[in-house]
């Protein structure tokens, strides 16, 4: 058995190698020996219809005889695989273009060169073999080469790298898709005026086409501005890019496209530039850069062409199988067809699933050849129309991972749309030429979103969303409703705080929103966020779009001005990055560029990457949160990196403020979600992180039951500004030895007064609960229990009495605690009594009196006062 090997953390030299050492060795299987870098995993995502790995846990490492290392000769190199070359029977073939060293592997036959990458040392043997390459080759092969030879600026580039790359130009090598996946450096004047670009950043709709328009303003002359406006639409994974940038009395404007549906030497042909269909430019002199933009915008109207539609490019007649054809038969076609799925049909030509080669592989395997296809079939199937577009077919497949997608009319299938089409018709017929056949989370209309709001919110919120969009058209903003407030629209939970982010000056908007709504505005020039309020009270938190990063884990993020979809990548987990765009023709568009929408409908909770935990550890209390609030789970990979982050100490690194309010949320939620947070906490290790002391034990397993029981009425005695995470938080710290809970709480940064509240329901309510619950007591004496606790110990003594306990706090709020005297100081001063502590005293012992039913109406209060004053004397 024959192996192609590169190396851990594959680029694209190493890639390219596999692909061209796989035409020379065309009975091996590619492997990749770890890793694979981000832009490469983007671009194997893409293309995984012509690219076909082996899963290393497949290979049979007995039966391998002869290894292809490209890229590569030292076996350290190779992970798992580190040990196959030098084994007896195992021939080794190296092609590296890195120079030789003490660690390369021994006794291997060695086709290396010195030049600027692998790929050039593969394909001078494939020209000399007179071997014919496609398109899709001769365009990776090209990436190889540039990435290594930094585009032929690197020292180690060589003739034969340059005259590999014009070979690969001529074969059809499709620059378009090798500008999307690399790219030069800036220098600091280019990193500056794409900062401001990408401040000015805004995208329009034309011709159901999103167009991405961005301006800025610099002070001197700065070259390059093609390679910004590349690293722009690379950065921001755009389609079509125009940037206008006003330097020293001219407006440099520049395109790039990757749609045929906008050809940039025809757009720009109206400002008086040129250059080729995918990008080019325009000088213009003597305009001001908003009339550059108004100019551009009526080329753009008038050039753009209508987007392409699922009906134009999807493939057809479909080979379509019926429900009851049995796992063989439906193998059996497949081979045949060497299609790798079939959608499936009831009998009345329904669309009801889809079948994939996996599946029907998984079902014989086990035996099953004779079971109907339906019982294996994926039946979440997502559909389009002939009517939907490219642009909706690319976001649909990148969202839910999938390869091809029918295309229905009415429940009936006329055709397929595969990868293999969408690349067609973003890169050509000729792209993929060559290459035969190898062996639910859908998203929301802007109909249905708008849908949702007039019956999910309150007709208050519904027009401060129309007047937030009326002022974001007039004023030429995008805005967006982002955060709790979408994922809890989409869930059906009552959620009515509005944030919202402005592509732009976010502060700017706020003004003139509260110049429509008559409202305040308080700013915070520093992180770009203002908050609008109301003359009813209600609040509006408006920021700038905005991105964050973390200088070191645990620590607060620096942050800069950035676009919609960065503000969202930087939220903490999918489910929070949807938001919905307000102004003007977008209204009710519902944005979700990280699989949130799928991953709500799957019930999990997801981190965004890998280093989530690390740059902000107070996320895990916070996906602890949501997980129990909504019934979800923490989705599996999140789950390992949870742990991970726990397990290396980072949590303790955390602000202790910052834990605290991670704390005051999760307490502050209904029972039973506080104590099964903590039982989740514990589960994940970072319940120690806390205190080490603290654990859940049977005792509080009973608190929480009793608090689970009795809390919404404790609440309700306690008053209406009682806080309900005290007697939730010290449910969980009761254990805490002596003096460790309050300097627990001085360490968390609780304010003074919560910190009383709470050592009250640690250290006095539990004496308390033993007293109410024992002998009879008089209200006087109750009352003296009672009177110092907060509301909060209150509640608390509520929840752990029993039924004593609990009837004398019911009786003690409800009759008690108020109790009116009919005599006050001013009566004790007309006895002659001269002001002193004694008047409450005095007025103390008449209230327990009068509590106990001994003394009723004012003659008899005055008469236990002056009793009291002045014993038998009366007062003279």
């Amino acid at each position: 058995m024959e192996v192609i090997l590169g190396h851990v953390n594959v680029d694209f030299d190493a890639l390219a190698s596999m692909v061209a050492a796989k035409k020379l060795y065309p009975e091996a299987v590619m492997v990749f020996a770890g890793s694979v870098n981000r832009n490469v995993r983007e671009f194997i995502s893409l293309h995984g219809d012509v690219l076909e790995f082996m899963d290393p846990r497949a290979l049979d490492a007995e039966a391998i005889d002869r290894l292809i290392v490209v890229d590569n000769r030292i076996a350290d190199r190779l992970g798992e695989f580190k040990d196959l070359p030098g084994r007896p029977g195992v021939e080794v073939f190296v092609y590296d273009h890195h120079p030789p060293s003490p660690h390369d592997m021994r006794d291997v036959k060695d086709y290396g060169e010195e030049v600027g990458a692998t790929t050039t040392v593969l394909l001078k043997i494939i020209r000399r073999k007179g071997i014919s390459i496609t398109p899709f080759e001769a365009t990776l092969f090209a990436l190889g080469i540039h990435e290594d030879t930094g585009s032929l600026t690197f020292a180690g580039t060589t003739y034969d790298d340059a005259d590999a790359l014009a070979y690969l130009m001529r074969e059809g090598a499709n620059l378009n898709v090798i500008a999307h996946f690399l790219g030069p450096s800036l220098t600091p004047n280019q990193h500056e005026l794409m900062k401001r670009l990408l401040a000015g950043l805004e995208t329009i709709r034309v011709r159901g086409l999103l167009v991405a328009v961005a301006k800025a303003r610099m002070e001197e002359y700065v070259e390059g501005a093609s390679v910004i406006a590349g690293k722009l639409a690379e950065l921001e994974n755009l389609d079509v890019i125009f940037t206008l940038s006003e330097m020293q009395g001219r407006v440099v404007v520049v395109g790039i496209s990757r749609l045929s549906q906008v050809d940039v030497n025809e757009v720009l042909a109206g400002l008086g530039g040129g250059g080729h269909s995918k990008a080019g430019s325009a000088v213009m002199k003597g305009v001001t850069l908003g009339e550059a933009e108004k100019r551009l915008r009526a080329e753009l109207e008038k050039k753009v062409r209508p987007l392409v539609t699922a009906g134009e490019i999807m493939s057809g007649p479909v080979r379509i199988i019926s429900e009851d054809t049995s796992i063989a038969e439906a193998s059996r076609r497949m081979q045949r067809t060497g299609h790798t799925a079939f959608p499936v049909v009831d009998g009345d030509g329904k669309l009801v699933g889809i079948i994939s080669r996996k599946d029907l592989d998984k079902a014989g395997h086990h035996g099953l050849g004779h079971a109907p296809v339906k019982g294996f079939m994926a039946r979440d199937l997502i559909s389009v129309t002939e009517e939907t577009s490219l642009l909706e077919i690319q976001e649909l497949m990148a969202a839910n991972a999938i390869g091809r997608l029918p295309v229905v009319r009415g429940d009936k299938v006329v055709g397929i749309v595969t990868r293999k089409d969408v690349l067609r018709a973003l890169h050509g017929s000729n792209y993929l030429r060559g290459f035969a056949p190898t062996g639910r989370a859908a998203g929301l209309t802007r109909s249905e979103v708008i849908d949702l709001i007039g019956r999910s919110l309150p007709g208050e919120v519904q027009g401060l969303l129309r007047a937030l969009s009326r002022v974001a058209e007039e004023g030429g903003y995008e805005v967006y409703l982002v955060g709790g407030v979408v994922r809890d629209l989409l869930l059906g939970y009552p959620n009515l705080d509005l944030d919202v982010v402005v592509e732009g000056d976010g502060i700017a908007f706020a003004r003139l929103l509260a110049g429509e709504l008559k409202a305040r505005v308080r700013s915070h020039r520093k992180f770009g966020t203002a908050v609008v309020i109301l003359p009813t009270g209600r609040r509006i938190d408006v920021a700038s779009a905005r991105t964050e990063y973390y200088e070191r884990p645990a620590a607060l993020p620096t942050v800069e001005m950035s676009s919609i979809r960065q503000d969202l990548f930087r939220r903490d987990f999918t489910i929070n990055t949807m938001a919905v765009a307000l102004s003007g023709g977008r209204f009710g568009e519902l944005l979700d560029y990280f699989g949130g929408l799928r991953d709500l409908e799957r019930r999990q909770v997801r981190i965004l990457h890998n280093l989530s935990f690390v740059e902000d550890p107070t996320r895990i209390f916070r996906a602890v949160r949501f997980e129990q609030r909504y019934g979800f789970q923490l989705e599996h990979q999140t789950e390992i990196l949870a742990r991970r982050a726990v397990e290396m100490e980072i949590v303790g690194k955390l602000t202790n403020a910052r834990v605290r309010d991670e704390l005051i949320d999760i307490f502050s939620e209904p029972c039973p979600l506080p104590f099964k947070a903590v039982e989740r906490l514990q589960d994940l290790g970072a319940l120690r992180t806390l205190h080490p002391d603290l654990e859940v034990t049977k005792a509080m397993k009973e608190r929480y039951r009793r608090l689970e029981r009795h809390i919404s009425k404790a609440m309700g005695l306690a008053g209406e500004g009682a806080k309900k995470w005290i007697p939730s938080l010290a449910a969980m710290l009761e254990e805490l030895p002596e003096r460790e809970a309050e300097k627990w709480c001085h360490q968390m940064r609780f304010r003074r007064e919560d910190v009383e509240a709470l050592m009250q329901c640690l250290e006095k309510v539990p004496g308390i609960v033993g007293a109410l619950d024992g002998e009879k007591l008089s209200p006087s004496e109750i009352a003296g229990f009672l009177d110092p606790l907060s509301a909060e110990a209150l509640a608390y003594l509520y929840v752990l009495g029993g039924p004593g306990a609990r009837k004398s706090v019911e009786n003690y709020v409800r009759k008690w605690k108020d109790i009116p005297l009919e005599i006050s100081g001013h009566d004790l001063s007309a006895m002659g009594l001269k002001p002193s502590r004694k008047y409450a005293e005095i007025l103390a012992r008449v209230r327990d009196e009068k509590l106990d039913g001994k003394v009723k109406g004012r003659e008899e209060e005055l008469a236990l006062a002056r009793r009291l004053a002045f014993g038998g004397r009366g007062n003279g």
